[in-house]
């Protein structure tokens, strides 16, 4: 093996375990504010997006992460160009109080910072929501929510773990 290939082997080994890291650590000690990631599986994309209703009609408005009353969709013309699946998730007091599933091509606003983790794999974006979905100390909402979430990713993973959840496996 040359030297350009060890190199890049050693390349790929840091980035994986670098990304690792960060799935770890955002699992297991993340701040207060908003997170958001993607997983590292081609076929989960999604054309979620909010908007808004007046006079009979809904129009795309993109997303304000901090409002209370968000109405989203996937279908006329509310519906996001097609993108990948993007996570967001609002984090007080170290627990997930807010989870919006939605295109990474719908545009979203909100008052604080989003920390972006990037693209993690399938199996550390079960593992967080299986963490969230199984935490009794999270509200019922949130843990419905994560649920919501889970089959939006559309992951082979995630419907591995909701599958096994739905049968008691």
């Amino acid at each position: 093996m040359g030297p350009s290939r060890i190199i890049g082997v050693a390349v790929v080994a840091m980035l994986i375990i670098c990304s690792e890291s960060m799935a770890a650590e955002f699992a297991t000690d993340a701040p207060d504010g908003w997170h958001t990631w993607q997983i590292d599986e081609a076929g989960a994309v999604s054309e979620m997006c909010c908007f808004t209703r007046q006079r009979g009609s809904t129009s795309q408005s993109g997303c304000n992460l901090d409002g209370r009353r968000v109405s989203y969709g996937d279908g006329g013309n509310c519906s996001a160009t097609t993108g990948i699946v993007q996570f967001y998730v609002l984090m007080k007091n170290g627990k997930p109080s807010t989870i919006r599933i939605l295109s990474s091509e719908c545009p979203v606003t909100t008052e604080t910072r989003i920390t972006d983790h990037g693209v993690i794999t399938a199996k550390d974006n079960v593992e967080w929501f299986r963490n969230v979905i199984e935490d009794a100390s999270v509200g019922r909402s949130v843990r419905e929510e994560a649920l919501f979430g889970l089959a939006q990713s559309e992951s082979d993973s995630a419907f591995d773990y909701l599958d096994r959840l739905l049968t008691g496996r």
